[in-house]
């Protein structure tokens, strides 16, 4: 599991860094009102990206994880709203992708 520090789009913007999608355990970014991840999916089929969900409902039941669906060829931004991310792991949320193959991503916050 890859622990990826978001970059700031700053007034005089960011050209980001892409980085590859870790296989299996994901990858670990710092959830907050103002971050987000960028995914770009090369591949020939759609893929899903699964953002574990943290703790439990006011009804003791676990939140459930939250699945994003990236078609083939496509992008889609992930906002990590402050709820995505682990207390007990300094507020990292953790997005682990059904397929890693031609898939990329940048952590970003403004």
């Amino acid at each position: 599991m890859a622990t990826r520090t978001a970059q700031a789009v700053t007034v005089a913007g960011v050209t980001p860094t892409y980085n590859a999608a870790t296989a299996t355990t994901g990858d670990k970014v710092k959830a907050g009102p103002r971050n987000w991840v960028h995914y770009k999916n090369g591949s020939g089929a759609g893929i899903t990206a699964t953002v574990s969900g943290v703790g439990q409902t006011s009804y003791g039941v676990d939140q459930p994880d939250k699945v994003y669906n990236i078609a083939a060829g496509a992008e889609l931004l992930i906002p990590l709203l402050p709820e995505f991310g682990d207390p007990d792991d300094n507020g990292l949320a953790t997005i682990i992708c059904s397929s890693v193959t031609s898939v990329t991503f940048a952590a970003l916050r403004i």
